[in-house]
């Protein structure tokens, strides 16, 4: 298989600078038309990552701030609709979406703390201090105002990410929802006619503007590991994204410890996607217990369109292609740079990579734990089916077996489903021609109601039916004779 995935991150939706969404649109379309011009030829994408940052922000005290973060979303959510619209067919389930540290409400994380100011007993000072840096620390420290605050109240500190997760369910339809525990905010995206799977991860556990760290909730993590493991995911490739980066400079603290990414490559996991650092990079990181080969491959993307003064120096705008080939087990990485300076009305072109010298950058995908059995897909679709006619919904159970309907084993599914739906014209289009007695008796059962001429002088010449000794068999085609030929 060989695919295409859109990589974007860090929209940054505000008023400063802002870029109109429809123009934002139109420069992807008019850039994406440009790829079959290009050396070497860029493959369209086929689903989309956006790993986080949705929006901008606001801060606390900010005149009708819940009003304005209400805005940027709304502006977010409207761009990735057109993302789907226009180049995925509508199928909001292309894209992959997940939170950012801008997308936690910082007037939430505030309103549940408690300001306290430093003791004057060294001690006491001491123990704060202490307290501070111990791991899940509800204790944290304001450079701004030399003070530390407390988070009070856990309900409201767990609801700063509630505007990305209305924005969320709202973009899936209320086919998906962003869960307000964190310990179950994970989200995996199945894309079986690919042979591919992305696992959606919170990187923003306990952070917050006065907390900048990146990361998981130990117990989502180990859920999404397990979940990849999965037998109907075998031999597919593994992919997971989250929003920050995994090193920083000697002044920094906002990013995640790397450890976490051996889970991952236990797991399967060959690819990852993160943004954050408004920096494109790909790199390998490799499996360091015992003598296993196994490694993920890193992809990171720029902003999208942020505003210039959150640009790195020298680092514009821009977006990755990341084109995947399942057989050959490769992968190339594609950056789109903003090449113009009206910040406004972006134009994209081909980007620049530093560690390869060129506007793309290869790199070998490590193949999957196991291969997939040949009979695990068909199993898999007769379990689906099997799940559907126990609720007794026969149509969804027809359109899973519609793929596999000429196997012997999905037969006795395909005929209890037409039996129980009544639908002739149906019935005789996906079960032509009847392989037993008893697919011979619905078929005939079918063209007596609602077949036409032709269908019932194929039905009597069928072997199966003129030679038949079954009565049930005998009377049919004796009454399509009657009513149909006579």
């Amino acid at each position: 298989m060989h695919f295409s995935i859109l990589h974007i991150s860090d929209l940054h939706r505000d008023l400063s600078d802002e870029i109109n969404n429809k123009w934002l649109l139109d420069s992807l379309e008019n850039d994406f038309n440009q790829f079959g011009k290009q050396t070497p030829q860029i493959i369209r994408p086929s689903l989309c990552i956006v790993s986080g940052d949705l929006i901008y922000g606001v801060k606390p005290g900010t005149p009708d701030g819940t009003k304005e973060q209400n805005r940027q979303y709304a502006q977010a959510e409207e761009f990735l609709v057109g993302l789907a619209d226009r180049f995925f067919d509508g199928k909001r389930e292309r894209i992959v979406i997940l939170p950012g540290n801008h997308d936690v409400s910082y007037e939430e994380v505030m309103g549940s703390s408690l300001k306290i100011d430093i003791p004057s007993d060294p001690d006491k000072k001491a123990q704060m201090v202490a307290e501070l840096f111990s791991p899940n620390s509800r204790l944290r420290w304001s450079w701004r105002e030399l003070c530390f605050y407390r988070i009070a109240d856990e309900a409201r500190y767990g609801s700063r990410l509630q505007y990305f997760a209305a924005t969320y369910e709202r973009f899936y339809q209320h086919q998906r929802t962003f869960p307000s525990r964190a310990e179950e905010q994970y989200g995996i995206f199945d894309f079986p006619e690919l042979g591919f799977c992305v696992a959606a991860l919170n990187s923003c556990f306990n952070n917050d503007p006065l907390r900048r760290a990146g990361a998981f909730h130990p117990t989502a993590l180990t859920d999404a590991c397990r979940t990849l493991r999965e037998t109907q995911r075998a031999g597919w490739l593994m992919a997971a994204a989250w929003h920050h980066n995994m090193a920083g400079g000697p002044s920094s603290d906002d990013y995640l410890d790397s450890q976490f990414l051996q889970l991952l490559i236990d797991a399967g996991v060959s690819l990852g996607f993160h943004g954050h650092q408004h920096l494109p990079e790909c790199f390998d990181e490799r499996y360091r217990i015992g003598p296993s080969p196994r490694k993920i491959t890193i992809v990171s993307a720029s902003t999208l369109c942020a505003e210039p003064r959150n640009l790195k120096p020298g680092v514009p705008r821009s977006y990755n292609i990341v084109e995947l080939d399942t057989k050959e087990w490769t992968g190339r990485v594609h950056q789109r740079q903003m090449v113009n300076m009206l910040f406004n009305l972006p134009v994209w072109g081909p980007g620049h990579f530093t560690s390869s010298n060129n506007s793309y950058f290869d790199f070998k995908l490590c193949e999957p734990l196991s291969t997939r059995p040949p009979q695990l897909d068909v199993q898999i679709t007769l379990d689906r089916a099997d799940k559907h006619l126990g609720a007794r919904q026969w149509s969804n159970a027809l359109d899973v077996l519609e793929e596999v309907k000429d196997l012997p084993a999905a037969r006795p599914f395909l005929a209890r489903a037409l039996a129980e739906l009544g639908d002739s014209r149906r019935t005789i289009t996906m079960l032509w021609p009847p392989l037993t007695i008893p697919e011979a008796v619905t078929i005939g059962g079918a063209i007596l109601d609602g077949g036409t001429r032709e269908e019932a002088e194929a039905f009597v010449r069928l072997p199966l039916v003129s030679s038949s000794t079954d009565a049930s068999v005998q009377d049919i085609s004796r009454r399509i004779q009657e009513r149909r030929l006579g």
